[in-house]
């Protein structure tokens, strides 16, 4: 194209977003990386201490600051929001944005009761707007190759996968909706996400059985530590350790006939921009050598996961389909209650 032809091409205007809620999650969700999205800002916050939101707002340079999150999805100067709030408003506020036609991208989980995912798919259908769950995790290309090798068979049958995630909780998640259980509190309602997740990426969560474990001792009765099992039709179990009270660890372990597989610090690159390594060791066939590195270029999660949700907006991108997250949020329900009754859950 010529220069006189691309002058008379229109600008792609910039994304608009809106932040409600000024949780802690917001600068590194949101504020800090979307200044490595092209073709997006953040140009108004809402929150009810209105001085905290002043304070993020002149931190990150955001011009517009409302008390109200009602005001901020009735400026039509927004194009999406980013719902940052305790678990047990997503779905409230997400409808609420849905029928404002405002783009929602919402921290994990979804919601909290299964029975809020009918009306949220039908103002999903009802709506021009797109809805996407923040599990960071899912944009990155690691989950990409992890599928890529258990369908290759390369490395024969996927016999267990071993998960750690386990974060010490900052200040014992004092005055946070994590030692709430009312607003979803615990370490399962927390990071069992990335989990179903992963497995549903990886090897997906059909004929599958699972079983709970927690003591239920943390925080007015939250889970600090929470332990899980699925065990599938074919005889591939997957087990997961959850905590906010174990040494840190996040890491996922596949055991396959002649290999292992490790994704070590799997969580690492929510913090900045960092590579994300995939180690193989070979444990039958030596002759193609005994280790092999996979070594991702640094990337941050949150970067991203933004530009994955603008590519959405504009329609250069599949959406990520509504059942998926609703199929995550009817686990996680069922499994933390089946921690506390001793019940088994089937997926079918």
């Amino acid at each position: 194209m010529n220069a006189a032809a691309a002058a008379q091409e229109p600008a792609v205007r910039d994304i608009r977003f809106g932040l409600i809620g000024c949780s802690a999650i917001a600068p590194r969700a949101l504020l800090e990386p979307i200044r490595h999205v092209a073709g997006a800002r953040v140009t108004a916050l809402a929150n009810r201490t209105v001085a905290k939101a002043g304070d993020l707002a002149d931190r990150f340079g955001v011009s517009v600051v409302y008390r109200h999150a009602k005001d901020l999805l009735s400026d039509p100067e927004i194009d999406a929001v980013y719902i940052a709030l305790s678990n047990d408003l997503h779905a409230e506020w997400i409808g609420k944005a849905l029928q404002a036609h405002k783009h929602v991208l919402v921290e994990k989980p979804l919601c909290l009761n299964p029975a809020e995912l009918a009306p949220l798919e039908a103002a999903v259908g009802q709506s021009s707007a797109h809805l996407l769950e923040g599990v960071m995790v899912q944009h990155h290309p690691w989950q990409r190759e992890l599928r890529n090798i258990v369908d290759s068979g390369r490395y024969g049958r996927l016999r267990s996968i071993a998960t750690s995630l386990c974060i010490p909780a900052k200040d014992g998640h004092a005055e946070n909706y994590r030692s709430r259980p009312e607003q979803g509190g615990g370490c399962f309602w927390d990071l069992g996400v990335y989990w179903l997740q992963f497995l549903q990426a990886v090897i997906g969560l059909e004929q599958v059985e699972f079983r709970s474990q927690s003591d239920f001792d943390g925080p007015n009765g939250c889970d600090w530590t929470f332990r899980a099992q699925a065990r599938y039709l074919e005889g591939l179990e997957a087990s997961a350790l959850f905590s906010f009270e174990r040494p840190y660890r996040c890491a996922h372990v596949l055991t396959f006939d002649s290999a292992v597989v490790t994704l070590q610090d799997c969580f690492r690159a929510n913090l900045g921009f960092y590579k994300i390594t995939l180690k193989t060791e070979i444990t039958k066939d030596t002759r193609t050598g005994s280790k092999i590195k996979t070594v991702f270029e640094p990337m941050n999660y949150y970067v991203n996961q933004l530009d994955a949700f603008c590519n959405i907006i504009r329609g250069v991108a599949e959406p990520i389909p509504f059942h998926e997250a609703a199929e995550r949020v009817r686990l996680l329900a069922a499994i933390h209650e089946a921690a506390r009754s001793g019940t088994t859950i089937y997926a079918v």
